[in-house]
């Protein structure tokens, strides 16, 4: 069977649905960064569909490598779009961003120095497999559902991109290339497909990641009355007396006290609250009893460790990190700065 038309078929289907995903998600309300390391993601792949046939098609030299550079931006891209989505702390995205850029530095090098290949493989495989685990473990109280129900097809994605960079410099014997380029154009066209499908519906409610506000969206008092108002005020006054004390909280444990099943707990902190973590929730609430604790003279002899306890959680360090987290401070200097205002006073 000649493959060569379908190949190009596929190719041109690709192209003009990664020019669709791209005009849809500028127009729409997902945050500037979220688009930014989409049009990475899309784009890098939608070059990689016609860098495998640029020497047979004619293509010029400095087309060929225009196209190298660009596919070689795909862990990067494919890296940053994850981390849009599903990292909320976003202290330490520098770290993973600059670990996916230097897989992409290097896939650019491999022709000159072949011998960093075996190095290239390994490296990826643990940076886009540590990812995986990065998405997998935000999943321990995520409030969206949208992001939840997106976890699977990340994970999926990644286990792919880990598993093609790992094989991307040996070629496959058992297929001949025509096949090979056409098992790979209709892998992309499908996937693109599919998210051309479910970016034609996306609204606020259902993107995973940031959103910016818009002149017509409504406002703070309509989306809690969207979130249930009632249930929000029952969630809060569970709040007030001190539910967020409990160690070891849960969503589910929240539900059964606020009487409301699980899935309209989450959305209302959600959509109603504004909280993406159950986890970020609750600390907020113990956080902000901490400072106040640790601004009293009264408390001056109680040491941080007991404090962290008396709030709800289990060790130090938990305690250190989401206390920075809420005040850019440790809770230490943040006692001995508020000491030294109350002094001054």
């Amino acid at each position: 069977m000649n493959f060569e038309v379908l190949d190009i078929a596929l190719r041109g289907a690709t192209t003009g649905i990664a020019l669709v995903l791209i005009i849809l998600f500028s127009l729409s309300r997902v945050d500037r960064e979220s688009q930014w390391a989409f049009f990475v993601m899309v784009i890098s792949n939608c070059a990689g569909v016609w860098r495998a046939v640029s020497e047979t098609a004619g293509f010029s030299d400095l087309t060929t490598l225009i196209l190298q550079w660009i596919v070689c931006s795909a862990a990067f891209g494919v890296t940053w779009f994850t981390l849009t989505i599903f990292l909320d702390n976003k202290r330490f995205a520098w770290a993973w961003l600059l670990s996916g850029a230097l897989i992409s530095l290097t896939i650019v090098v491999t022709p000159t120095y072949p011998q960093i290949i075996p190095f290239l493989r390994g490296y990826a495989v643990v940076h886009f497999l540590t990812l995986i685990g990065l998405v997998a473990f935000s999943a321990q109280g995520d409030l969206q559902n949208a992001r939840r129900r997106l976890r699977p097809v990340i994970i999926v994605l990644l286990l792919a991109q880990a598993v093609w960079q790992s094989i991307a410099s040996t070629p496959l014997k058992p297929l001949p290339v025509s096949d090979l380029n056409v098992l790979r154009s209709g892998v992309v066209w499908a996937l693109m497909a599919i998210v051309a499908l479910w970016s034609l519906r996306v609204e606020h409610d259902r993107w995973p990641g940031r959103t910016v506000a818009s002149p017509w969206n409504p406002s703070q008092n309509a989306l809690r009355q969207e979130a249930h108002e009632a249930l929000i005020a029952r969630i809060e006054m569970e709040m007030t007396a001190g539910i967020w004390r409990t160690e070891g909280l849960t969503v589910a444990g929240l539900a059964q006290k606020v009487d409301a099943p699980e899935h309209q707990v989450r959305k209302a902190i959600n959509k109603g609250l504004g909280h993406r973590n159950f986890a970020s929730f609750i600390n907020r609430a113990r956080i902000k009893e901490a400072q106040a604790r640790l601004c009293n003279p009264d408390e001056a002899r109680t040491t941080v460790l007991e404090i962290a306890y008396d709030v709800g959680f289990g060790s130090l360090g938990p305690f250190n990190r989401a206390f920075r987290e809420v005040t850019g401070q440790s809770p230490t200097d943040y006692r001995r700065e508020n000491q030294l205002s109350l002094k001054a006073g």
